[in-house]
C-alpha cells in the first residue's frame, strides 16, 4: 500500500510536471507510452522471474530497483529522465503486482481470502485519495522534485516492510530455466478452464476501457459541457463509489466468482453505453459512482478468482499475462479510441466502448 501510494504521488505528479517543463500535450503522450511499454516489456520479464525466485528477496529487490529509478528523476528533472524513469518504474511494477496479488492466497485463509483482497482495495484507494492532490499542490507549488523523492521513499519504505514477511520457499523445488517459464504457462492455459475466457475477456475490455478512461475528460467537456470543476465532481464520483463497492462483498461472497467478474464488466458497459447517451451531467455522475462500486467488487471478484483457481507454481505468472493482455490491449486502444473520437465523436466512442464491455462480459 506504501508504494501505491507513491505511485499515485508519480501518476499525478509526472504529467503535470512534463506539461509545465515542455508545454507539449505529445510529450506527456509519450511518457504515458513509455509507461505503457515498461509494464507490457516487464509482463513479459515478469515470466521468467516471478514463480522461479523465493518471493520475499524477489519483492524487496523490485522495490529497491523502483527506488533508485525514482531517485534520478528528483535528481535529474528533465523530460528525457521522466520518459525514462517512466519506462523503468513500468518495468519494476510489471512484476511486483502480479507477484503480490499471488502471494495473498499463501500469506491468508482461503475463508478470509475475500476479505483481504477487499481490505488491499480500500486501503490503496484511501491512500490514493490522499496522495494525490498533496501531489497536485506540491507541483503546482514548483517543488515537483519533492514529489519524485517521496516516491522513492515510497518503494525504500515498502521493502523495508517487506522484509518483515515470513519466509515463503519458492513455489518450484526445481523450477525449470528462466526461458522455459512463459512456453510452460502458455502450454498450461488449456488445463485451467478459466484462463481461456479470462484472457479473451481481458482482451475486450482493454480495448474498450483504454479510449474510454482516457477521454472521459473529453466527454465531460465537449458532451456535458463540464469545466474543471466539474470534472472534478465526476471523478470524485467515481472514488467514492470504490470506497463503498468493497461494501458488497459479503453479498459478492454467496454468488460464484465467474459470475460476479462477468458481471462487473456487463454493468460498466451498460454505464458506459449510459454516458454516451444521457445529458444530464448530474445523470452522468450518478453512472460514474455506480462504475466505482462496480469497478472495487468486480476487481476483488477478478483477483479472488484467480488466486483460487490457479495453483501457486503458475499464478504469479498468469497474472503478469493477464496484465500483459490489459496493458496491450489498452494502448491499442487509446490510439485507435483517438481518431474514432475525431471521427464518429464521442458519445458513440462511448457507446461503442460499452458494447465492447458488455461482449467481455458474455465471453465470461
Amino acid at each position: 500500500m506504501i508504494s501505491r501510494t507513491g505511485d499515485t504521488l508519480n501518476f499525478t505528479a509526472l504529467p503535470l510536471f512534463v506539461l509545465g517543463l515542455t508545454h507539449s500535450p505529445a510529450a506527456v503522450g509519450i511518457t504515458v507510452l513509455a509507461e505503457g511499454i515498461g509494464l507490457i516489456l516487464g509482463g513479459i520479464l515478469a515470466q521468467s522471474i516471478v514463480d522461479r525466485l523465493p518471493a520475499r528477496r524477489l519483492l524487496v529487490s523490485i522495490d529497491l530497483f523502483r527506488a533508485a529509478a525514482a531517485v534520478l528523476l528528483a535528481i535529474f528533472p528533465t523530460f528525457q529522465t521522466a520518459v525514462a524513469v517512466s519506462l523503468l518504474l513500468g518495468l519494476g511494477t510489471a512484476s511486483f503486482s502480479p507477484l503480490s496479488n499471488a502471494l495473498v492466497p499463501r500469506l491468508v485463509s482461503d475463508e478470509a481470502l475475500v476479505a483481504a483482497n477487499g481490505l488491499q482495495w480500500t486501503a490503496g484507494v484511501l491512500l490514493q485519495l490522499v496522495a494525490a492532490p498533496i501531489a497536485g499542490l506540491l507541483v503546482a507549488a514548483g517543488v515537483a522534485r519533492l514529489v519524485f523523492a517521496l516516491n522513492a521513499v515510497s518503494f525504500l519504505a515498502s521493502a523495508i516492510l517487506l522484509v518483515g514477511l515470513p519466509y515463503l520457499p519458492r513455489v518450484h523445488e526445481k523450477p525449470s530455466s528462466a526461458w522455459r517459464q512463459l512456453p510452460e504457462l502458455l502450454a498450461a492455459i488449456p488445463r485451467f478452464a478459466i484462463l481461456p475466457p479470462l484472457l479473451a475477456m481481458q482482451g475486450l475490455a482493454a480495448l474498450a476501457v483504454g479510449a474510454t478512461s482516457a477521454l472521459l475528460v473529453v466527454l465531460a467537456r465537449d458532451a456535458y459541457g463540464l469545466n474543471g470543476t466539474g470534472y472534478g465532481l465526476w471523478l470524485s464520483a467515481i472514488a467514492a463509489g470504490a470506497l463503498i463497492g468493497p461494501l458488497l462483498l459479503p453479498l459478492l461472497a454467496r454468488v460464484p466468482a465467474y459470475q460476479a467478474v462477468s458481471g462487473a464488466y456487463v454493468i460498466r458497459g451498460l454505464g458506459d453505453v449510459g454516458l454516451g447517451l444521457v445529458h444530464s451531467s448530474g445523470g452522468g455522475g450518478i453512472l460514474l459512482g455506480l462504475y466505482g462500486v462496480n469497478t472495487s467488487s468486480g476487481m476483488v471478484a477478478f483477483q479472488t478468482l484467480v488466486q483460487r483457481e490457479i495453483p501457486d507454481n503458475i499464478r504469479a505468472r498468469a497474472f503478469a499475462l493477464l496484465d500483459v493482455v490489459w496493458q496491450t490491449g489498452r494502448l491499442a486502444s487509446i490510439a485507435i479510441g483517438a481518431v474514432l473520437a475525431a471521427n464518429i465523436g464521442i458519445r458513440a466512442l462511448f457507446v461503442l466502448g460499452g458494447a465492447l464491455l458488455i461482449g467481455a462480459g458474455a465471453v465470461g
